[in-house]
Parts: C-alpha cells; sequence; structure tokens
C-alpha cells in the first residue's frame, strides 16, 4: 500500500539533481514497478499525459513540421520541457516518457540531429524524474519514446523493413544511457511495431532495456491498418520473444478512448490470448487522447492548424467513462493519457485509483 511518507519521499526525490550514470536493463524502479502490478491485479501503473499538448498549452510553438521537437532544438524551450514532465509527476503519474517522438527522419532530421535531440530529451526526462539511476529513490520510471518514423497514424507510409529497423537502432542508442525502459508509441501496424522489436532485439546487452508496444486504433477498435487488437497483441507478442526482447507490456494509444474500449473487449473475450499474455507477463494498458477523430489521409505538415481538442473529455469524464471501465471492468494495469490529456487529467487518475487501493 502506498503511504503518505512515501508518497512525500517520492516527490521530494523526484526534484533532487540526477546521477546520470548509465541505467541498466533491470533498473530497480521499472523491476519495482512490475513486480508490484504483476504480483496483484489491483495494482496500477499510472503514466503521464500529452507532453507535445501540454507544451504547446504553456506556450512553445506549435511547429507543424517538427511538432514537439521544437522544444529540444530550442534550448530556450528546455526548461518548459522539464516543468511539463515535473507537472505530471507531481500530479501523481508513476512515469514520464521522453519527448523524442518526433525526433525521425520524416521531418528531415539527420543522423547526427537525432543522435543529439534524442539524447537532450532522455536526459531532460532523467533529470525530471531525479533521484539516483540506481533507483534508489523516488522510483518513477522513464519511457523511451519511440515514434512512427515517417508520419503518425499512416500504415501506408511506414517505411520499408530493414532500413527503419536501422534507423530506430539511432533512437535506441541514444535513449538507451537515460531510460528505464522504451516505449513504442502510436504504432499504426504490425510491421511498424515490429520494427522496433527488431532493433531492440539488435542492441548489445549493455544498452538493452525491456521494452512495451502501443498501437493506434481506427474508430472501430481496429489497429490503423486494419488489423484486429487482438491479433495484432498476438503477433507482436510472438515477435518480441523470437527476437529475445523482454516485452513488459502491450497498450493502445493516441486513439479515441471508446475505439480503446472496443479493442479492450475483444481482448479480454478471447481467453487463449489472455491466457498468453499472462504466461508471458506482458500487461495491458492504454492511454487514449482528446482529440477529435484524425482523418485516414491525415499527414502533420499537411495540417494547417492543431487537431481540434474533444470538449466531453473533461478529467471527471475521461476517468469516470473510460479510465474507470478500462481497469475495473477490462483489467487494465497501465493507464495513463496521450495528447490533450493534461495533469489535471492525471491528477483525478491518481486521486481515485490510489484512494481505492
Amino acid at each position: 500500500e502506498r503511504t503518505v511518507a512515501i508518497a512525500a519521499f517520492h516527490v521530494l526525490c523526484r526534484h533532487q539533481s540526477v546521477a546520470m550514470s548509465t541505467i541498466t536493463p533491470g533498473s530497480p524502479s521499472i523491476q519495482r514497478h512490475f513486480d508490484r502490478i504483476r504480483s496483484d491485479k489491483r495494482e496500477v501503473l499510472i503514466l503521464d499525459g500529452g507532453t507535445g499538448e501540454e507544451l504547446f498549452r504553456r506556450g512553445v510553438p506549435d511547429d507543424r513540421k517538427i511538432w514537439s521537437a521544437t522544444a529540444l532544438v530550442n534550448e530556450q524551450y528546455h526548461s518548459a520541457l522539464r516543468n511539463v514532465h515535473r507537472s505530471f509527476l507531481d500530479a501523481g503519474s508513476d512515469a514520464v516518457t521522453t519527448n523524442s517522438y518526433g525526433v525521425v527522419p520524416g521531418v528531415g532530421f539527420s543522423r547526427e540531429d537525432i543522435a543529439r535531440h534524442v539524447a537532450t530529451a532522455g536526459r531532460i526526462a532523467r533529470e525530471s524524474v531525479g533521484g539516483d539511476s540506481d533507483g534508489t529513490c523516488g522510483g518513477a520510471v522513464v519511457c523511451g519514446s519511440l515514434g512512427p518514423l515517417v508520419e503518425s497514424y499512416r500504415p501506408d507510409k511506414v517505411m520499408e523493413h530493414t532500413e527503419g529497423v536501422d534507423w530506430y537502432g539511432v533512437i535506441l542508442q541514444a535513449l538507451s544511457p537515460y531510460v528505464d525502459c522504451f516505449l513504442a508509441e502510436t504504432m499504426s501496424s504490425v510491421e511498424e511495431a515490429s520494427q522496433t522489436v527488431e532493433a531492440v532485439g539488435k542492441l548489445p546487452p549493455e544498452e538493452k532495456h525491456g521494452m512495451m508496444v502501443s498501437f493506434t486504433l481506427g474508430g472501430d477498435g481496429a489497429i490503423r491498418s486494419g488489423e484486429s487488437a487482438p491479433e495484432g497483441v498476438r503477433r507482436i507478442v510472438n515477435f518480441a520473444k523470437k527476437s529475445d526482447v523482454h516485452l513488459l507490456g502491450v497498450l493502445f494509444n493516441c486513439g479515441e478512448p471508446e475505439s480503446t474500449t472496443i479493442a479492450l473487449r475483444q481482448i479480454q473475450s478471447d481467453k487463449e490470448l489472455r491466457g498468453m499474455l499472462d504466461a508471458q507477463g506482458v500487461v495491458l494498458g492504454a492511454y487514449a487522447n482528446r482529440l477529435t477523430a484524425v482523418a485516414s489521409d491525415w499527414t502533420l505538415e499537411g495540417s494547417e492548424e492543431p487537431q481540434a481538442l474533444r470538449k466531453d473529455l473533461s478529467p471527471q469524464e475521461y476517468y469516470t467513462r473510460f479510465v474507470k471501465v478500462w481497469v475495473e471492468d477490462l483489467g487494465l494495469q497501465m493507464v495513463g493519457g496521450c495528447c490533450g490529456i493534461t495533469p489535471e487529467h492525471i491528477s483525478h487518475i491518481a486521486s481515485h485509483l490510489r484512494t481505492s487501493e
């Protein structure tokens, strides 16, 4: 059980300066959290919210080409990024995700640019968490974000396999010294996700961490490629095992929360799949967005203005209509938010889930 003393200790540690030594694949922070949730189905790991949209809400320019990477490229915004990470931690998040999602070749970054800016994202996230890198203080997790290399939500624009694996290797090597796990986000197909998994599998042992894979869904609850959620989960779990990658969890993110519920109900009804996940210790999770529906032909640079936010997903509504259902009815043990989900949303989630523990 969480106690007031432990909570206060965590807050204190999150604001201390960070030791910058390399995190080992079995870092105590990630191991402790996953031991906790695997040993008790009532336990939940609370993720952060949408870093990019929160940066824009705080005055960082919304560049329609490099998006949230603006906060890395321009040093003047580093403090804003650090404050966003801390705001999610103070709200009750157990984890922060590096702001490396948009640092990809598809928007024009070179290999050298990617290595430099991704390392900056990792360093700022680690500094924001605070505490020693051996996990002895605080215990918040740093997840290293791997986004689509070319375009979000677009399975038709996924890079050729070998080339994609190579580019992800560049990102992973830059992230590795700073993170507790890797998080492949907004994957629009099993092929796209498999590139990230293969790249992790090819890392040398000293750079390898466990990873999570998160798919983005269409309005029908299927992965954007048309693959069903249960089939996608089954295939990526098997591929990770084949690739000698420690798959910690499979999630769904950056889609409408209604589609997430559809996918989770399909998985719940697939007893064979649930048995596979339990046997391999793979945890399910979700962190939906607050965006209006994104068209199938959407592109970031082609969008003249940011995607509109929904008005029916206040912190209370997001929790009551969706997160509460995912946890209590559908057995999720990792929840948070993506684009448009604020520290206020995370605070509401944490206050309810931790009260019920």
